[in-house]
């Protein structure tokens, strides 16, 4: 009898460990998904992608004549 009494205990502890292991499934599947829609809202700006305009940055001092 004990055997039973021992082989249930171990069942509902299996069975609240699978149950906690999908809802952390769960909740790192729904984190996952909304990272996934935010993402391509972050990187919508495309200015690294332009090309560098060097005529707009300022230029060195010439080098003094000796």
């Amino acid at each position: 009898m004990a055997v039973l009494v021992a082989g249930g205990c171990v069942d509902r502890e299996a069975e609240v460990r699978r149950a906690r292991e999908e809802a952390e499934a769960k909740a790192r599947a729904e984190a996952a998904r909304k990272e996934m829609e935010t993402l391509p809202k972050v990187f919508k700006n495309r200015d690294y992608l332009k090309k560098v305009d060097d005529t707009a940055t300022p230029s060195a001092p010439p080098p003094p004549k000796k």
